[in-house]
């Protein structure tokens, strides 16, 4: 035992006081009164038990002598001191990407895992336990908490689909327990020595993988359009077998699951095959392709295709401000029109001819008026609630002079009373000013709203294109979209309207804001396509699993209630019989 407050001791004069009280106290000569002879049987007791006499005299000094004590006591401190064992942190990184559904022995490496996981908790009891889910932002699922708790969350994962991206959690765990030390369990599939040659010393790294080769049979990809005489679909399979294994690919409805049509393949081992689906008659918006065959992984046998026409071909006028060029050129490939022919229905133009809007069947980006003449302009930009803005309007910025407006149509920014950017009922989007009139070219916003342009006027304006699982990208919308399944179940509501988190499961899925539904696909990432095999090994130095240190425990609170007590049995006794003479 020990005193952290040693300095307290001068507070023992206040029972010093005390007892110089008792002892310099007024004294009384007793004496003999006639009308108390009668007590002296009564009190026999008393006189044989000096002992209770006395402290019944002065049981009130007892009492406060012995509070006082007490509370000195509390005042140094007291505390004992245990040696205990702490063990190093125990941290399981778990790869949740697809190819974690893979089963090479009838159960997923994903359970096998967590089996693994479970077994090695129940083995390290009283070592504090950290579970890193894996991804482009990896998270702790629990952090330093115990075993119990972390085999309740390690039974509740599930697999998330998206790129495992270990090297990102790998440094994570660095960062975190880089100098205390920590015994890393890795599960996954495939992991090279070399991700985890670093010079810290003070951890060690156990990689569990998958050591059995899987039979595979993949979609690599599938893509469909439509076209005139019908709907035009091609799969192009992998084959990762040991030997022949014939299958077929059903081509599907999306939405009804209805089989449009089948094709069977060969399934050589190592080859490659392409798959076309030709003339398919159908109204549908999305399709999926699917892999019927004896595999060990089944994640990659379903592939999804938005139907859309063949993505309409940027063309720009050579004679636009050459900052308007730039910012199309950063949004994709465009061909910049020097006087050559186009088919107009086939592309989409930017210009400042007003002649085009009544080519094609296509909407055009119509930059200035070329048959009237402008006028100055006046006041500030307005715009409204349009998904055009959505990422970026046109607000804060100076404009010289604006053309006259198109009659009937729809007016979607304003400088002052003036219309500045139109809608025309086939949907070309006009802005009513010379790029060399304003500033905006040299603003931020200019490039962006160029972009939402190109978005909004392409053939894939009705969807929202293709996504990886969990992958977050910007999008065209009016406000924040709800997320819903093809069979109508709400899953969640995006974060703003200018960017969509997509779901973890590949499939098709809708986005509605209210005003508009676009469809949007899920894929598996390229890199989920192939399950890898590896050797399990171990590496890193780590001398022991647990520290052994020194606690010291404060005794302070166990007699806290003692001394309220002495405290209320002296009030007590001073109620009944007042201070002692």
């Amino acid at each position: 035992m020990g005193f952290a407050s040693l300095t307290n001791l001068w507070t023992l004069v206040f029972p010093v006081t005390v007892v110089i009280y008792y002892l310099f106290r007024k004294r009384f000569v007793p004496k003999t009164i006639s009308s108390t002879l009668f007590w002296d049987e009564d009190r026999r007791e008393e006189n044989v038990s000096p002992f209770i006499r006395n402290l019944q005299r002065n049981a009130l000094f007892y009492l406060q002598l012995l509070a006082l004590l007490v509370f000195v006591w509390m005042l140094l401190a007291p505390y004992t001191k245990h040696s205990q064992t702490e063990g190093i942190p125990l941290v399981f990184i778990v790869d949740s990407s697809a190819t974690m559904l893979a089963t090479p022995n009838g159960s997923t490496l994903f359970e096998m895992n967590q089996e693994e996981m479970k077994k090695l908790l129940d083995s390290e009891e009283g070592r504090p336990v950290s579970v890193v889910i894996t991804g482009k932002e990896p998270e702790f699922a629990i952090q330093n908490s115990d075993s119990p708790a972390a085999t309740k969350v390690i039974e509740g994962l599930t697999v998330r689909y998206e790129q495992s991206h270990l090297d990102t959690s790998i440094e994570l765990v660095k960062s975190m327990y880089g100098e205390q030390g920590a015994e890393v369990h890795i599960f996954t599939d495939a992991l090279e020595r070399t991700a985890l040659a670093y010079e810290v010393t003070n951890m060690s790294w156990h990689v569990h993988t998958n050591g059995q080769k899987i039979n595979n049979h993949s979609i690599v990809r599938f893509g469909a359009n439509r076209r005139e005489e019908g709907v035009t679909a091609i799969v192009k399979l992998q084959h990762d077998t040991e030997k022949a294994q014939s299958g077929k690919i059903l081509l599907k409805e999306s939405a009804t699951g209805e089989v449009l049509a089948e094709e069977s393949f060969n399934g050589e081992p190592g080859s490659e095959e392409l798959i076309s689906f030709k003339k398919i008659e159908t109204e549908a918006t999305a399709l999926q392709a699917e892999l019927i065959s004896s595999d060990d992984y089944g994640a990659d046998n379903t592939s999804y295709a938005l139907l859309a026409t063949e993505r309409a071909q940027v063309v720009v006028d050579g004679k636009l401000h050459e900052l308007l060029r730039k910012a199309a050129q950063a949004i994709e490939e465009v061909t910049i029109d020097s006087g050559e022919d186009f088919d107009e229905d086939t592309i989409l133009r930017i210009t400042g001819s007003e002649s085009f809007l009544d080519k094609g069947k296509r909407p055009i980006f119509l930059v200035g008026r070329d048959t009237v003449k402008p006028i100055e302009a006046k006041g500030e930009v307005t715009v409204i609630n349009d998904s055009l803005f959505s990422i970026a309007a046109p607000k804060d910025m100076y404009v010289e002079e604006v053309y006259p407006p198109f009659k009937d149509y729809e007016v979607l920014a304003r400088i002052g009373k003036d219309p500045l950017i139109q809608r025309s009922p086939r949907g070309d989007i006009i802005f009513l000013a010379d790029l060399e009139a304003t500033d905006w070219p040299l603003q931020p916003t200019f490039p962006l709203f160029v972009w939402s342009v190109v978005k909004s006027l392409s053939d894939d304006a009705e969807t929202l294109g293709v996504f990886t699982s969990l992958q977050r990208k910007s999008v065209v919308m009016t406000e924040a979209a709800d997320i819903y399944e093809l069979s109508g179940s709400y899953l969640y509501t995006t974060e703003s309207a200018n960017t969509l988190q997509a779901p973890a499961i590949p499939g098709i899925y809708k986005a509605t804001d209210g005003i508009t539904d676009k469809l949007f696909a899920v894929h598996l990432d390229s890199s989920e396509r192939n399950v890898g095999t590896g050797d399990s090994y171990s590496t890193g130095n780590l001398a022991a699993t647990g520290v052994k240190k020194e606690q010291s425990i404060p005794i302070i609170w166990p007699f806290l209630l003692p001394l309220l007590l002495i405290v209320l049995i002296e009030w007590e006794v001073q109620r009944r019989r007042g201070y002692p003479y």
